[in-house]
């Protein structure tokens, strides 16, 4: 009988297969074929944030409402920054494109701004349930970080780690290098989420094998011959690391939830891993037809100021993605990394990409579906 995890598992897999299929066919239509964004498909530049927030208090806006990513002290600095606004943050995995689309067909809408992963995000953007915005302010920011029609940008970046228990493996034999998990006398001790579906796992290991060094192919065959436990979801992965289970973790680690691990336990995260250094970038886009349109706009536009990035950075210890803020404090600045994830454009050849990666994962690890 299979597990629900399994189960789950399965029709995680399924989602993202029909995600992927549906916005890579929905990209050979006409690109004005989305939902109503109150203008087309085209970016307006937004206006100043004290425009945005003016008009936010006259149409008595008082929160905005952010599904995805768990929020941190700089939400609070907003709400400081711009007395009479909260922001209220839902924290979601593997249903936010699902409760999107529910909310956009019924009209009953709740969430105003979505930061995730790039592959949920680019099939909103072909459904018109993401709409394109330009904030007023965006000297400093890539081109190459905008998704289609800028209804969505890269706001921060992550650097992937590694976790280990000292009560089951010690220091100087703890993984050091990404190659280091390939060896065989780790086997049976790595548990990672799961990289056959949608999430964490899927992501660092795509970014691996993206980097161009010792992490390829021959690599994943040596790695996956050791049996890493596949689990689903990143914090069910670092209980299993933490009662004992497994010695050594990967994915989903990195400057945000690495060193809070090591706090009063037996878990030490290792980081910076020598060898490569994959990066994964969160992105933020304002959900049409927004309850509070004004007040979304004017949060995504202060968290890709130098206000907001530098306390993301500072305070949140995220790598910004504008120009000239400095990196959080503690961590080398990424180009004093080992073989970085160099920047992409964030369109929808990454999906493609992504369905490559996941087949290829699927086979390797024995799950074809």
């Amino acid at each position: 009988m299979k597990s629900a995890a399994t189960k789950l598992g399965r029709r995680r897999s399924r989602w993202f297969l029909a995600a992927v299929a549906g916005a890579v066919g929905l990209l050979l239509a006409a690109c004005g074929s989305g939902g109503d964004t109150g203008g087309g498909r085209q970016s307006a530049v937004g206006a100043p944030v004290q425009e945005l927030y003016a008009a936010a208090q006259a149409a008595g806006e008082d929160k905005v409402v952010v599904y995805g990513i768990k929020g941190n002290a700089c939400y609070d600095r907003f709400s400081e920054r711009f007395p009479g606004i909260t922001v209220e943050s839902q924290y979601m995995v593997g249903e936010t494109q699902a409760r999107l689309e529910q909310e956009h067909v019924s009209g009953q809408n709740v969430g105003d701004v979505l930061r995730t992963g790039s592959t949920t995000m680019l099939a909103l953007t072909k459904s018109g349930i993401l709409t394109p915005f330009t904030p007023a302010d965006v000297q400093g920011i890539p081109e190459e970080a905008w998704g289609p029609d800028h209804a969505f940008v890269v706001d921060t970046r992550r650097v992937a780690g590694i976790a280990y228990n000292t009560a089951q493996i010690s220091p100087d034999e703890a993984p050091k290098s990404w190659t280091d998990l390939a060896d065989p006398r780790l086997k049976g001790k790595i548990v990672m989420p799961d990289p056959t579906g949608p999430g964490a796992g899927l992501s660092i290991l795509q970014e691996l094998l993206q980097t161009g060094g010792a992490t390829d192919d021959a690599w994943l065959e040596r790695y996956a011959a050791n049996e890493p436990a596949l689990i689903q979801g990143v914090q069910p992965a670092i209980e299993a690391l933490r009662s004992g289970e497994y010695a050594v973790m990967m994915g989903g680690l990195d400057q945000m939830t690495g060193p809070p691990l090591a706090e009063g336990s037996t878990l030490k995260w290792v980081f910076p891993v020598t060898g490569a250094s994959p990066v994964t970038g969160h992105f933020i886009g304002v959900i049409t037809n927004a309850p509070h349109p004004n007040a979304a706009r004017l949060l995504e536009s202060w968290l890709l100021s130098e206000e907001g990035q530098t306390c993301l950075s500072q305070e949140g210890n995220e790598y910004p993605v504008r120009d000239g803020v400095p990196g959080p404090p503690g961590f080398p600045p990424l180009d004093e990394l080992d073989a970085v994830t160099p920047p992409r454009p964030v369109d929808y050849t990454e999906l493609e990409r992504q369905q490559k990666y996941l087949e290829q994962f699927q086979t390797v690890f024995g799950r074809s579906r």
